[in-house]
Formats: structure tokens, C-alpha cells, sequence
């Protein structure tokens, strides 16, 4: 990454950052989503995608709505594995603040 490329890079934290993290995952199909609740993770849906309408983010799973977030309000960040990501921020739909796991449905392969 180039100097100039980083200095109009968004700054971690913002608006513009967060909507630009949110996009790097639009369009991905999901094999499972899981919800973080006290400490333990609960799977709420299978065979799904991750899209992003008019700056919100839309986690569906079988044709149902399981996450719906602004995506410049929400956080996303990729696992360590790189195999899916972390989702935490207000649910629109459910009224509350919630972390939600969704996992690719595809494995990354190793570079060399």
C-alpha cells in the first residue's frame, strides 16, 4: 500500500471506515450465523448471504432477516481464520445491540 493510498485511507472508527468495512463483505454467501449471547454462541441461521442496500447491512438466512444494522453505525471485522466475520451493533429488527458470527460458505486457500 502506497503512502498517498493510506493518507485518504478512512480514519478506524469512523463513519466513512465503518461503511467501507461493511462493503468489503457485500455480497458473500454465508454458511452459518451464530449470536453471541453471554459468553456462548447460539446458531440462528443457515445457507445465507450478506448485502448491503442503501448503507444498511442485511444478514439473511433461509429468506429470513437475522441481522438489519446501518452499516456506518455498525462494526464489522473479519476472523482471525478469515473464514467469516464479526458483526456487532444495533439490530434494527430486534431493537438491540447484538453480535452476530457469520461464516463463508467457501475456504480461502493459503498463498504462497
Amino acid at each position: 500500500m502506497s503512502f498517498l493510498s493510506r493518507l485518504f485511507e478512512p480514519k478506524p472508527g469512523s463513519r466513512a471506515y465503518k461503511l467501507m468495512m461493511a462493503e468489503k463483505f457485500n455480497n458473500l454467501i454465508v454458511e452459518s450465523v451464530t449470536e453471541r449471547v453471554d459468553n456462548e454462541e447460539i446458531l440462528i441461521g443457515k445457507s445465507g448471504s450478506i448485502s448491503i442496500k442503501d448503507k444498511v447491512l442485511i444478514v439473511c438466512c433461509e429468506g429470513k432477516v437475522v441481522f438489519h444494522g446501518n452499516a456506518e453505525e455498525i462494526t464489522v471485522s473479519e476472523l482471525m481464520s478469515r473464514n467469516g466475520v464479526i458483526i456487532s451493533g444495533y439490530d434494527d429488527e430486534k431493537c438491540e445491540e447484538r453480535t452476530v458470527v457469520a461464516h463463508f460458505s467457501y475456504y480461502r486457500k493459503l498463498e504462497n
